[in-house]
């Protein structure tokens, strides 16, 4: 069964033919010949099981396919597990503490693509559209390929190797925004008349990640629940104070970075709260003589690269009177952030993804004060203007304008900064001739994966939904490395912008709010 897997949580045609090959010819060849297509005509759900191992976490794997346009693939790890899955509207993923969030961008594409290969659409019009383009032949290592550009529901491009000698599809390329990841495939069998891959390897190179897949059994026209594709609820591993709507949890802004109190299995210590972390992160040495073993890695990924992450799980994580109860979260060495403490209670970590997604809060930057309301009974304070947002690696996203060029753009409470405009962005606007007053930048932009030098300017107008900011300094990377060279995300709006108003979050609406101050 063909994967390309996906990573960060998984790594899990109308045929074009090229000048003088018969590329509809080998792509029959690839998945056993005639018969086998045959076959896949009348197939109408497939499941596929087996081993995996992803980023050295061993474990094991179930992928669902019903067609047209349905998938959903999990994986038991030894302390968690995650799913991703589409029901023919919705891309979801449901993450290791159990909560459930839409894909969109790039990740949601990554899914889409999985359906159109897995459902063979490739070989059948009258499934998922999409196109190819016999590329010619290529050598590598010695062995001579036919490569072929797959472009599944007209997205995204897939770029796929099959040898020459056996018609065996050998491996891909594919591109996650600027993350490229290769996988292998070997171990080619006939299952059920139909010939498949039964080991794949993925690897993102930069992002220091793989993840190897072995097929132990596959059953065509399978029999299962199809509500295993409907978008779940997420769990409610979390207690909020009885009989009030909301708490008040008093924070001070230090070096533009919101501190507030909280404890770790009762441990008291101090966090950053910061939307742009798609997981709670806990400063390594906050948890010396807590007995907090490591369950796994995964990579994390910031403006200036990757960086793996180890995983630990905490029986409870508190914040002004909340309780997240059995948290898996990450741990990495956050000295340069401890440097900025407000007072002698040391640093825990960032309150990322994990916690900030359960709750709607407000924050009130000029009296330092948040708001957390409770789920059940939230009503968002009127007079506010509200702004949608997507998720992007589990960072609220919006669109906005900077002079006029539209881009998507992170909302990072972990930004104590202004506005930060991506590389890439700036390159292909060029916008260093078209902003004013450009002068080196003083210092770097730091965070996970490093630092990146670069530039200011001063930006006439930046408008985001019916707010218009005007004369407001930005900051330009110099360099393309992590999230900074991204092609999809245009920039990172941090709290010294934010900070002009009071800002509400509400992630089960999806919707940012901001209040202008009086």
């Amino acid at each position: 069964m063909r994967k390309t897997s996906l990573i960060l949580i998984v790594i899990f045609l109308t045929a074009v033919r090229g000048f003088g090959f018969n590329l509809d010819s080998l792509l029959v060849q690839s998945v056993g010949g005639p018969a086998a297509v045959e076959k896949l005509k009348s197939v109408t759900t497939v499941f596929a099981s087996g081993r995996a191992t992803m980023a050295g976490m061993p474990g094991t794997f179930q992928i669902y396919v019903a067609t047209p346009d349905r998938i959903c693939m999990q994986m038991n790890l030894d302390q968690f597990k995650l799913v991703q899955a589409y029901d023919g509207v919705t891309a979801w993923q449901k993450d290791q503490n159990g909560m459930v969030s839409e894909l969109s961008g790039f990740e949601k594409r990554t899914l889409l693509s999985q359906i159109y290969f897995q459902t063979y659409s490739f070989l059948f019009r009258d499934r998922l559209h999409g196109g190819s383009e016999y590329l010619g032949t290529e050598e590598r290592e010695g062995r001579q390929f036919h490569k072929v550009a797959f472009y599944p529901m007209f997205t995204d491009t897939v770029y796929s190797y099959f040898d020459v000698a056996s018609a065996h599809q050998s491996f891909d390329v594919l591109y996650m925004d600027n993350l490229e990841v290769v996988t292998e495939y070997s171990n080619h069998r006939l299952i059920d008349g139909v010939l498949a891959a039964l080991t794949s390897r993925s690897v993102a190179e930069v992002a220091q990640m793989s993840v190897e897949m072995t097929v132990d059994s596959v059953v065509f026209n399978a029999a299962f629940d199809q509500a295993l594709f409907q978008l779940p609820l997420s769990e409610k591993n979390y207690r909020f104070p009885p009989q009030v709507d909301s708490v008040q949890v008093p924070f001070d802004l230090v070096a533009g970075h919101i501190h507030i109190p909280g404890n770790v299995n009762g441990r008291r210590l101090t966090f950053i709260l910061d939307s742009g972390a798609s997981a709670n992160i806990f400063h390594r040495p906050a948890l010396d003589g807590l007995g907090l073993s490591v369950v796994g890695k995964l990579p994390a990924a910031g403006v200036a690269g990757y960086e793996m992450v180890d995983l630990v799980r905490t029986d409870s994580l508190g914040i002004g009177g909340l309780t997240l109860l059995n948290q898996v979260g990450g741990v990495l060495d956050l000295g340069l952030l401890s440097r900025s403490q407000p007072d002698t209670v040391p640093l825990g970590g960032v309150m990322g993804y994990d916690f900030l997604s359960r709750f709607p809060f407000l924050i009130d930057y000029q009296k330092e004060l948040l708001t957390v309301y409770s789920p059940d009974s939230f009503e968002a304070p009127s007079g506010g203007h509200e702004i949608p947002f997507e998720l992007t690696l589990q960072v609220p996203t919006i669109e906005a304008e900077l002079i006029g060029f539209p881009g998507r753009y992170l909302i990072d409470l972990g930004n104590p900064f202004g506005l930060i405009v991506h590389y890439e962005f700036s390159r292909r606007n060029d916008l260093l001739k078209r902003l004013d007053d450009v002068q080196d930048m003083a210092g770097s932009i730091g965070g996970v994966g490093g630092g990146l030098a670069g530039k200011t300017a001063h930006a006439a107008t930046f408008e985001l939904g019916d707010i218009r900011i005007s004369d407001l300094r930005v900051m330009l990377p110099d360099s393309g490395s992590g999230l900074a060279g991204s092609f999809e995300l245009a920039g990172n709006i941090g709290n010294l912008l934010l900070g002009q108003f009071r800002v509400l979050f509400d992630y089960r609406a999806h919707q940012i709010i901001f209040y202008f101050y009086e």
